[in-house]
């Protein structure tokens, strides 16, 4: 029988966390932790537990083997023994183990801490160096829940962090991942560990384990973490933390552990996620209401009402209401004195007044007498403030009242947020005017944005507002209620959406895990997610935790999770904004691997351009490559190979050619045409004084590039260089389609992500 999966064994360990919890204890110690792993299945030294000189008396000692044992002071208070003297290794005699038990007491005393005993446990003989010591653990993830993490113990811990904690030290994994079983060794095999220990490499040539241990101790943490998860029903105690260090190989090829620390709790979390459908009435409403609307002056919700309102073929006039204390109408809009006032149901709220006990007082009311499907709440200072936190939890209050509802209640976007911008819904809720911000962009159309920060949704919009229109932009801000993943639940079978491009700053609690869920989900049909996470350290964290009031998950596993998931991580805002603009204008182009062709007519950019190859390699051309390039170069001075240097001095009908043939070469998947602008001999300025290029003549260079372009389905990405005065080059290629960067370093690093995020590694 497997005690892994046998109940009555997971019955057996609850009821020994009862009785740890019900005396208000939140951990084990040693000798119930040995208890539990024993139960699931571990092998773990024999051990007695001693508490006073009168046990000592009463214990038979030879249910230990050996002659010696190893003592462990017990205290919850003393997280490092060994470096207060809580470990010694004595003869096994009463007389030397009553030593230990006075020695320990004194230290206890000193330390001002409580001893809870002293665990005597078998002395083996073990090899304390790297790689024979692991750590495994199991966690209670706040976002993502149960967590398993392995990787080098004892010593070799300070090794995982000085130098690997960003490369291959740890296995991480969610429990439910790692119970699939299938792709663990796949997982284990990325580590700089496991291949040591495994016998493939020549540290060590022959396995210093027995073939499945890792991964059947994998599994069985796994279970008991899931088991004992804060979601599970299945359990009354909730296993906060297990640490085993040292997990010890031993000579004969087992797993062992030495040392475990283990933290419970009686935990357990329900959580409600808000009802689909009213999601969908958010996005697509019919009926609209305004509520803080200024009859008199452009305020923010005076802005969005115009907003609204000039939408063409959007909600109409005649589907807009406003609450306003003394004006009927504003802007051909009906205006009422109150919500009782109110003669039909809203699908949708804007709310824009600001964070008081009136604001809270109408919310409530909005969703306690369901007059609208759903409220976009503007209005900051609810809960990322320290003043309105008691506002925060009278509107939260409302929303689980009304969960509790038939149809789940009314749906809440924000607070704390710039609005939403729905294509198929045909509204723009961003308290923007037009001018500060277009869409002019015919590109972007099959992606959604959702962000937690506003601010920077309008930058990405902005910054691409010549190229970029996305079908959604939606900023959530503190998520009261609605979150990321509640508009990637209801949007990811969108047959119009191709891309989500997220901003997150933080997950509710258990929230981290339904986005992976999901995320898995859209990206096993072919849909890519593109992802910008702050939080990446503790400073990050805290700012990002006062900014939407969020708790930021831990980022080591925040990045491994989304990594295992196929989720594309950018590690800088141009990183972020060169895949949408990627991902944009390519369309549904695939490179059919990672063979790149460059071609520059500067040599310091084909220099730079093969020092930034990233993912990619420099493959050679063919012979027919060469001999039409050697048809349009001056081979006199320059030799044909990749990257491709076409010299300033070529004219751009020459350069055409040669980026034709680039393109056509068998051995081509991906090509990075750079241009440094200032050349007389290619037409790249727009027609002006004291020069005769003019770029609208079909013979210019953006103009070249553009037919190109056209004429092949590989993935083309363009580098102009220099200053200002090319701007309308630029903008004339990227209207026509074509991702433009002003630094070859930048247009090498695009083509890297277009490739992770398209699937050639």
């Amino acid at each position: 029988m497997d005690p892994v999966l046998d109940r009555t064994v997971i019955e057996e360990i609850d009821d020994l966390l009862s009785g740890a919890t019900g005396r208000g204890r939140d951990y084990l110690l040693e000798d119930d932790a040995y208890r539990i792993l024993r139960l699931i299945g571990f092998d773990t030294p024999e051990y007695l537990l001693v508490t006073d000189h009168r046990q000592l008396e009463r214990t038979d000692l030879r249910s230990i083997p050996g002659g010696r044992v190893v003592c462990k002071l017990l205290s919850p208070e003393l997280s490092h023994r060994s470096e207060a003297g809580g470990i010694r290794f004595v003869d096994k005699t009463k007389e030397d183990i009553e030593k230990v038990l006075n020695d320990f007491t004194a230290a206890a005393e000193r330390l001002q801490i409580g001893l809870s005993g002293v665990l005597v446990a078998e002395l083996l003989d073990i090899d304390d160096s790297i790689p024979w010591q692991l750590l495994l653990s199991l966690r209670q993830d706040r976002s993502f829940g149960p967590v398993i993490t392995i990787g080098l113990g004892g010593t070799g811990t300070e090794v995982y962090q000085k130098g690997l904690k960003d490369e291959k030290g740890l296995f991480i994994r969610t429990a439910s991942n790692v119970l699939e079983k299938e792709s663990n060794l796949k997982y284990l095999g990325r580590t700089m560990f496991y291949p040591i220990i495994s016998g493939s490499t020549r540290i060590t040539d022959t396995p210093a384990i027995e073939k499945g241990r890792i991964e059947d101790a994998l599994a069985r943490a796994a279970y008991l973490a899931e088991s004992f998860s804060s979601s599970s029903t299945l359990t009354s105690n909730t296993i906060e933390e297990l640490e085993i260090n040292p997990l010890q190989i031993t000579r004969d090829g087992r797993l062992v552990p030495l040392d475990a620390l283990m933290k419970i709790s009686s935990r357990k979390s329900v959580v409600t996620y808000p009802p689909q459908d009213k999601i969908d009435r958010l996005l697509r409403p019919e009926k609209v209401l305004i509520i803080g609307a200024s009859a008199s002056r452009m305020n923010m919700g005076r802005t969005i009402l115009r907003n609204l309102i000039a939408e063409e073929g959007g909600i109409g006039r005649g589907n807009i209401s406003l609450i306003h204390p003394k004006a009927a109408e504003i802007d051909g809009c009906r205006a009422y004195r109150s919500i009782g006032d109110l003669t039909e149901k809203a699908d949708m709220t804007v709310f824009t007044i600001p964070a008081s006990e009136t604001a809270a007082s109408l919310i409530d009311e909005i969703i306690r007498t369901e007059v609208s499907e759903s409220i976009i709440l503007i209005s900051g200072g609810f809960g990322e403030l320290e003043g309105g936190k008691h506002l925060d939890i009278k509107i939260r209050k409302a929303i689980t009242d009304g969960r509790a509802r038939e149809g789940g209640g009314t749906v809440v976007n924000g607070p704390n947020c710039m609005g939403i911008i729905s294509k198929p819904g045909g509204y723009n809720t961003f308290f923007l005017p037009e001018y500060k911000l277009s869409f002019n962009g015919r590109f972007g159309g099959r992606t959604a944005v959702i962000s937690q920060s506003g601010a920077w949704l309008v930058t990405l919009i902005s910054t691409l507002s010549e190229i970029f229109s996305p079908r959604y932009m939606i900023s959530v801000g503190n998520q009261i209620d609605l979150t990321v993943t509640d508009y990637m639940m209801k949007i990811k079978d969108d047959p119009e959406i191709d891309t989500f491009c997220l901003y997150l700053e933080g997950f509710k609690p258990g929230g981290g895990k339904r986005f992976l869920d999901i995320s898995r989900e859209i990206i096993a049909s072919g849909k890519k997610i593109l992802v910008y996470k702050t939080g990446r350290t503790a400073e990050g964290a805290a700012a990002a935790a006062s900014h939407t009031a969020a708790m930021a998950a831990d980022h080591d596993i925040f990045k491994r999770l989304l990594e295992e998931e196929g989720i594309y991580q950018a590690w800088s805002l141009e990183d972020i904004e060169d895949a949408v603009k990627c991902l944009s204008l390519l369309g549904r182009r695939k490179a059919r691997g990672n063979r790149v062709g460059i071609c520059s007519d500067a040599g310091y950019e084909c220099s730079v351009a093969a020092d930034r190859l990233g993912s990619m390699i420099l493959p050679q051309f063919t012979e027919e490559t060469v001999k039409r390039l050697g048809r349009h170069l001056p081979t006199e001075i320059v030799d044909i190979h990749n990257p491709v240097d076409t010299t300033p001095a070529i004219t751009t009908a020459e350069y055409g050619k040669c980026v034709e043939a680039i393109l056509s070469d068998k051995n081509t998947d991906c090509v990075i045409v750079s241009n440094v602008a200032a050349t007389a001999s290619q037409e790249n300025l727009k027609a002006g004084p004291g020069h005769d290029e003019d770029i609208t003549r079909e013979t210019s260079h953006p103009n070249t590039l553009i037919r190109i372009f056209d004429s092949t389905d590989k993935p083309m990405i363009v580098c102009m260089n220099e200053g200002i005065i090319y701007d309308p080059a630029v903008r004339m290629m990227e209207r026509s389609g074509i991702p433009v960067f002003r630094k070859i370093d930048r247009a090498m690093n695009a083509m890297n992500i277009f490739l992770q995020v398209t699937g050639i590694e």
